[in-house]
């Protein structure tokens, strides 16, 4: 297998032993490290992407077919779902292929949409948390305007610009990867020194714009939002501020820092699972071809990291179950229905099995007659 560049999305250095080297002239390749975390991750990444996508999914149905659809945020939130189950789809296609011999990864085709959809979901997952964060972030510091700075209509358009420039800036990664070898396998292009050093200016700023400015803008952001609602909450339990309150009603500044243990929950988790691959990535920013093989230390932290960011995208449900009554409410209905639906499913079919069976008789006894 050809010497590869880590992308920062998972693993990619090859696991040949003691090949040539990538070019000509350069001295063999040392043997890979043993991955210690092999048996780990051969079931825990299907297991966790599975889970993750089915509650991603319930996400998605309690924000947009519930009571919590009305607020513009619920519109980021149900995107941010289904990004999230592309990536863990993508993930999840991946690591079967690596370690459970499903070969659709190695086909000509999937192999460069799923890389593909690996790229785009992680970026637009981080991007449509960050725009929840700023749109928390203006309800918090300006809630009298943000009835008109955040409405319905803005955030869809927020939310389709986002998704047009994840697909347009990662459409070069279709160019780049491709199946070749034998067995076949998935990987980058290592044939063209010049097409590796353009390779390696993309995910320098991959780097930026995907692992870096979003977690920054989250940390930036979250803090004010945190003191802010902390010092909300310090006032709230004054006797004479808990009476005005109840006066004049749930007011708009009310209504905001009611949800914002949510959003800060969702983004600390995000920033500690996400940040030690970010952590990676920048240090491997200035030399992108890694020169030398990663020791076990290297493989066992790559491995380690990788599987808190896919974590982070699968745990999100339990998240909001925690932090947000009103979800886990939601969530309870949604069950409900699911339950009354199966319910009177079961009743239909015993009522035809019925009448069936009526009609059967019906049928002999009109054909006994007969004779």
């Amino acid at each position: 297998m050809e010497y590869q560049v880590y992308n920062g999305t998972g693993s990619n250095y090859s696991s040949d032993n003691g090949s040539p080297g990538p070019y000509p002239g350069m001295p063999p390749r040392p043997p890979m490290p043993v991955d210690v975390l092999l048996d780990f991750k051969k079931y825990a990444y299907v297991i966790t992407c599975a889970v993750g996508i089915l509650g991603n999914i319930l996400i998605y149905i309690v924000f947009t077919r519930t009571k919590l659809k009305k607020p513009s945020t619920s519109r980021y939130l149900a995107a941010a779902a289904v990004a999230d189950s592309g990536y863990l789809l993508a993930v999840m296609f991946v690591k079967l292929g690596e370690f459970h011999k499903f070969r659709f990864h190695q086909l000509i085709g999937p192999c460069q949409i799923i890389t593909f959809g690996e790229h785009a979901f992680s970026f637009l997952s981080r991007w449509y948390l960050t725009a929840v964060i700023v749109e928390k972030y203006i309800g918090v510091m300006w809630p009298r305007k943000k009835s008109e700075m955040c409405t319905v209509f803005r955030a869809k358009c927020v939310i389709i610009c986002i998704a047009i420039l994840g697909i347009v800036c990662y459409l070069y990664v279709t160019l780049f990867v491709g199946v070749s070898g034998n067995p076949p396998q998935c990987k980058l292009y290592g044939d063209d020194f010049s097409a590796l050093e353009t390779w390696a200016v993309l995910s320098k700023f991959d780097t930026i714009f995907n692992f870096v400015l979003p977690y920054l803008i989250m940390l930036i952001l979250t803090m004010p939002i945190g003191f802010l609602t902390w010092q909300y909450h310090k006032r709230s339990v004054t006797t004479s501020e808990t009476f005005l309150r109840r006066r004049r009603g749930q007011s708009n500044e009310g209504k905001e820092f009611k949800t914002t243990p949510l959003l800060i929950l969702l983004s600390c988790c995000t920033l500690i699972l996400c940040t030690p691959s970010s952590a990676l990535r920048l240090k491997d920013f200035t030399n992108p071809f890694m020169g030398k093989r990663p020791n076990e230390t290297d493989i066992l932290l790559m491995g380690l990291f990788h599987y808190f960011a896919v974590l982070n995208s699968a745990i999100k449900i339990f998240v909001y179950i925690v932090a947000s009554i009103s979800f886990a409410r939601e969530l309870g209905t949604v069950f409900c229905a699911v339950r009354k639906l199966w319910k009177r499913s079961d009743s239909n079919e015993l009522q035809t099995r019925h009448v069936l069976k009526e009609a059967d008789e019906h049928f002999v006894i009109s054909t006994e007659g007969t004779v």
